[in-house]
């Protein structure tokens, strides 16, 4: 049979929330109506979002810390406080602090509680993103006052998200084609480090003082997307993109970090590994892997004789994943009349949807 040439297009697409925070038509302020005593209260703003992260609407619960003196010497003033939504969507926390009369006061909160810990947020927090399926948000807001003139002076967290998201789509849209996928990996990703909480307020717009950062980053380790038992969990593509997730899980939560692609896909290149075998659809003849496909594409021991494909998570467009961002790869595998070349297309990002918090 003639040989066919297989062409595997990627893309990263923008990626941004099903809505916007503030463009949301099902939300609802929360607002305690509680005397003018002094406390520090909380309240939140609600809206509905992309299934998977932590939004507002699905945010049940945070940690505070608080500290007064960080001009100088911080002394602590809230030690790990859960703060938590009831069923009248109400924030409580207990014992209620009260605000200082002569300091100010610095906040951090993050979500879920176990990230963070008792280390507490002043020093480098360990953390360890595998196997990727939690969502971890922070927020500072610091020097703040109860002195404000106001009866409830409350405190205006904006959430921001520390990892970065990454979710990949398959599709063929050659109808002569069956392209059988068995098994889907990311190779060669870090996945521990040290997040370092921001000194300024995660309200203000973007800047290097009020986003966080990941140093130390180590123990690489491969992410599994896809793995086939038998026949009956082959992936047949079709002409609709369909995301790639092991029993379910979907889109990794990753650690921001720097790509590499220096030695095709050898060494500690990161990158996508797709093992696959394309039939013709009419006859169900073999077309890939063939005798004539290079070594490097072979996928050795493979139950199902599939071929291996590599391609980089960095593209032109960029070289690391930042946090915040959601990266979409898609896949696109077809033919024409000469099977081998693998070509890539040209990628753009955007950031994904930021959780916000509003205490007022």
């Amino acid at each position: 049979m003639k040989n066919r040439k297989l062409t595997l297009i990627m893309s990263a697409i923008a990626a941004i929330g099903a809505v916007g925070l503030s463009a949301c038509t099902d939300s609802r302020d929360e607002v305690q109506d509680v005397p003018a005593d002094g406390a520090i209260r909380f309240a939140a703003n609600t809206e509905y979002s992309r299934a998977g992260d932590i939004t507002t609407a699905n945010l049940a619960a945070f940690n505070v810390y608080a500290y007064t003196g960080t001009g100088t010497t911080p002394n602590l003033f809230m030690d790990n406080v859960e703060v938590t939504k009831t069923a009248n969507n109400v924030w409580t926390y207990s014992p209620v602090e009260y605000w200082p009369s002569k300091e100010t006061v610095d906040f951090y909160a993050f979500a879920p509680a176990s990230w963070v810990g008792t280390t507490g947020p002043l020093k480098p927090v360990s953390y360890d993103s595998y196997p990727g399926t939690e969502d971890i948000i922070y927020a500072v807001s610091p020097n703040l006052s109860g002195n404000t003139g106001a009866a409830n002076a409350q405190v205006l967290f904006n959430f921001r998200h520390a990892l970065s998201k990454v979710t990949v789509k398959m599709s063929s849209t050659n109808s002569g084609l069956e392209v059988r996928v068995t098994n889907v990996g990311m190779a060669n990703l870090m996945t521990k480090g040290n997040f370092h909480f921001p000194s300024g307020s995660t309200s203000d717009a973007m800047a290097a003082e009020n986003v966080g950062t990941w140093t130390d980053q180590n123990t690489p380790a491969p992410y599994v997307l896809h793995m086939s038992r038998d026949t009956t969990e082959m992936l047949i593509l079709d002409t609709t993109p369909m995301e790639i997730g092991d029993l379910g899980i979907g889109g990794k939560y990753m650690m921001p970090q720097t790509l590499t692609w220096r030695s095709n896909g050898a060494g500690n290149d990161t990158y996508l590994a797709v093992m696959c075998s394309i039939y013709d659809s009419q006859s169900g003849a073999k077309l890939w892997p063939n005798a004539n496909t290079p070594d490097e594409n072979i996928a050795e021991g493979s139950t199902f004789g599939d071929g291996l494909l590599k391609f980089p998570l960095s593209t032109s467009r960029f070289s690391k994943w930042e946090p915040g961002c959601h990266y979409i790869y898609n896949l696109v595998i077809n033919s024409n009349d000469e099977m081998g070349t693998i070509e890539f297309g040209t990628p753009t990002v955007d950031t994904f949807v930021d959780v916000t918090t509003t205490y007022q």
